[in-house]
């Protein structure tokens, strides 16, 4: 085929204008000589290792690596870089570099080869298993390269020598990918280790610890006299016959690495395949759907064959800018890259080039472009180089203000943490929480704090207890009828007992049945013995007595229960608080242990103190205050014989109730008159139901309900007020007091050992010291970024 013009013809579209890329190059299919844009001839240079091949570049290896923009791109990509190692763009949302993306088997590991010059690991399947980061940078000594790990659990780690051939980096690639797919495993194993025992040592079918995919990075630093300054990361190909969560895991990582609205992507498309079915341009557009810092870069174009003609035009619209559906502002590269058997010659850069070129002059599309300065590694280096360096500028400023922002609310994040224990004498440190605790507990059970719900508790409680013994009292009626009759006016006559009163809730129902006249005779009748007649029996009483009392213990015991139960859990739940012993999760749970165990030990003495109350109650009965005894039975007598008169003046035949007022008033009237006239002067009307037959004055009956009914008044009031007051003592107040001089006791500070034993109960809380080291780090990583930033200048 016939080569073209020699002519050059600039680009007229893309983001550097016309003069911002080298022009087309020309070779013809004789090896014809090629001079650049610069005017230099570089026939000679094969971009290898031997120094004698690039006897000719010196001119440009000083225009290249001494010019004052080639120093200002080489600080800028050194910034990027040095902020890439400290995690700038994961903390900060931005990061000014380049990524590669695509699928399987796109050329991307051939694309890294033609940009970087050396050889990466090519296996079958998936090639690249983590991210890799290539730096190449420009330089005035010899060509070197060194390997690095950066891991998410160690940071940075050193890993290969200074490599001064390029002949050995290719496997240092796969020591250090297998370094870091085998955490498991220690780093330094793998420096030694040749292909076949790398690869028996990643199997994860023999090893299921080994990772098939990694988020951490292997550095390569390339230093290049004859390179130019580019940073790029390449990222795992895009898989699709693997196990669902890892193609999930790599997709995952790349949507992560282009999100950054300053990376710029660059996406690897076979010129065989269709556009639209490329998952890294799917992604690409979903990160940057503007399409405003994507760049497409067609690989393979020797694979479109002669029957693709629909293709070639397609490609050839896209490159010329005319397919407004796959439009990309920063527009598409085409590289023709070696393939393997040009690679197994072991064919120079130079002559790579030569044959890209070549290729491009006679194969259409790409002859047929009316701009060729997307063609070639060359222009494609050249170009996104430049293009960093921009992204880089104008991304710096956005990096300041971000690192900043992230500073300070770190450090406001670090004040909220509990303060530092620094206190060097840990016993102290020990003794004075303890003390300050055993002091607020005693200011919350003896209600001096603010917050008084536990005192609260406690006496709604005490008082539920009294209004439980007040309902026992025996419920003495007249008769058993449930229906309440209404003596005159309106009276009632059948309730002997005053309502039940209004307010807290009964600790326990306790059954009270009631007890009528009868029942009292026939207990009376139970009773006696040899008595003489007209003596009633002591044991009456007793019985009568026993019977209100016997649920008492039932309403203590759960009196007691419950308030133990409280105490406890207050105790408890101070001693978590984080001014207490919360912070240390060591000393909570010593302190902790020991509160249960005093609390057990209080609980059982004073138990024993309320079964003492308990027990004082029972037979024999009696009172010191007999003054109160004798006027309470004086009222009660009084009640019961008027209620028991006015159950009898119910009964009689005449109609009551205030309608029926007058009319009996006037028959009470002429019965007295008639008595009168027979000689009965002092009769009233008080009198008339002791006329009638059945007329019993249940006098015995009386006695005996009055003098255990005003027993119940003095019993039940001692009772419900001894109970609390010794729970309250013997437990609440005695247990506080003891807290400080037990709990100091228990630290045994006197013996062999303590300091450590402190020491071991001030480690703080694993959450918060996690926190804070991480609050530390990340503080340390930013000021870091932030020196790096503020210490640039160009």
């Amino acid at each position: 085929m016939a080569s073209k013009s020699s002519s050059s013809k600039k680009t007229g579209f893309g983001w550097f204008g016309s003069g911002g890329s080298s022009s087309r190059r020309r070779s013809s299919m004789g090896g014809q000589d090629r001079t650049d844009n610069d005017g230099h001839d570089n026939n000679a240079s094969d971009y290898d290792d031997s120094n004698s091949d690039n006897r000719d570049n010196r001119e440009e290896k000083g225009t290249l690596a001494d010019s004052e923009y080639a120093r200002k791109r080489r600080q800028l990509l050194q910034l990027a870089r040095s902020l890439e190692t400290l995690g700038a763009g994961e903390l900060l949302g931005e990061a000014p570099r380049i990524v590669v993306v695509g699928a399987q088997s796109t050329g991307k590991s051939s694309l890294v080869e033609g940009v970087t010059g050396i050889n990466v690991p090519r296996d079958s399947g998936t090639c690249t298993r983590c991210p890799m980061e290539c730096t190449i940078l420009t330089t005035t000594a010899g060509w070197s390269c060194s390997i690095s790990l950066r891991m998410a659990n160690k940071g940075s780690v050193g890993f290969s020598p200074s490599l001064s051939s390029k002949s050995e980096v290719e496997v240092w690639i796969r020591r250090a990918q297998a370094a870091i797919l085998c955490p498991h495993l220690a780093i330094d194993i793998f420096k030694t280790k040749d292909r076949d025992a790398l690869r028996a040592l990643t199997d994860a079918t023999t090893d299921p610890m080994v990772l098939k995919f990694t988020n951490d990075v292997v550095v390569i630093d390339i230093y290049d006299p004859y390179g130019v300054d580019l940073s790029f990361v390449d990222l795992p190909g895009l898989v699709q016959n693997e196990e669902p969560d890892l193609v999930l895991l790599v997709n995952d990582m790349v949507k992560q690495y282009i999100k950054p609205e300053s990376t710029i992507i660059l996406v690897t498309v076979p010129a065989p395949d269709d556009l639209e079915n490329q998952l890294g341009m799917v992604f690409a557009k979903q990160a940057d759907p503007l399409g405003k810092r994507t760049i497409g870069v067609v690989t393979k174009p020797d694979g479109l064959t002669a029957g693709d003609s629909g293709k070639r035009d397609s490609w050839l619209a896209i490159f010329e800018n005319r397919a407004t559906k796959h439009l990309l502002q920063k527009g598409y590269y085409c590289v023709r890259l070696p393939n393997d058997q040009e690679r197994t010659k072991g064919l120079s850069r130079r002559d790579q080039e030569r044959l890209a070129q070549r290729f491009f002059d006679e194969n259409a599309p790409w002859r047929s472009l009316k701009h060729t300065d997307r063609l070639g590694i060359p222009s494609l280096v050249r170009d996104i180089s430049r293009l960093l360096v921009e992204v880089i500028q104008e991304t710096l400023p956005k990096m300041r203000r971000a690192v900043d922002a992230r500073l300070a609310a770190c450090i406001e994040d670090q004040a909220r943490l509990p303060p530092l224990l620094v206190a060097e004498d840990k016993t102290g440190e020990v003794v004075q929480r303890v003390a300050q605790f055993s002091q607020d507990m005693e200011r919350i059970i003896l209600g001096q704090t603010e917050d008084k719900s536990f005192v609260h508790r406690c006496r709604s409680r005490f008082r539920s207890f009294e209004r439980t013994i007040q309902s026992s009292a025996p419920d003495f009626r007249s008769a058993r009828d449930p229906q309440i009759t209404q003596g005159p006016g309106g009276t009632d006559v059948e309730r002997l007992e005053p309502a039940p009163w209004d307010g807290d809730e009964v600790l326990v129902d306790i059954p009270n049945d009631p007890i009528t006249f009868l029942d009292v005779r026939q207990v009376i009748k139970e009773t006696t013995g040899w008595e003489l007649p007209h003596n009633i029996p002591y044991e009456a009483k007793e019985r009568l007595i026993k019977g209100f009392m016997k649920h008492w213990p039932v309403a203590v015991t759960v009196c007691f229960d419950r308030t133990a139960e409280d105490l406890r859990a207050v105790v408890l739940r101070e001693a978590s608080d984080k001014k207490h012993f919360g912070r240390f999760p060591n000393l909570e749970k010593f302190i902790k242990s020991n509160l249960v165990v005093q609390l057990e030990h209080y609980v059982s003495h004073s138990k024993v103190f309320v079964e003492n109350v308990v027990e004082r109650e029972n037979a024999p009965f009696g009172t010191q205050n007999t003054p109160h005894l004798e006027a309470m039975r004086n009222q009660w007598l009084l009640r019961y014989k008027t209620a028991w008169e006015m159950h009898d003046r119910a009964k009689l035949s005449v109609p009551h109730g205030p309608h029926h007022l007058s009319l009996r008033q006037n028959y009470e009237g002429q019965a007295l008159q008639m008595l009168r006239e027979l000689g009965y002067t002092t009769t009233t009307v008080q009198h008339f139901p002791r006329l009638l037959d059945h007329w019993d004055t249940f006098d015995d009956e009386i006695v005996v309900m009055a003098d255990v009914r005003s027993y119940f008044e003095i019993v039940y009031k001692r009772f419900a007020d001894d109970i609390p007051e010794s729970i309250k003592l013997n437990l609440l107040v005695k247990f506080v007091k003891s807290l400080r001089s037990y709990l100091i006791e228990q630290l045994q500070l006197g013996k062999d050992g303590a300091l450590e034993r402190m020491q071991a109960l001030l480690v703080e809380e694993p959450r918060v010291a996690n926190e804070r080291k991480r609050l530390k780090d990340l503080r340390k990583r930013l000021e870091l970024i932030k020196d790096e930033l503020s210490s640039f200048t160009m």
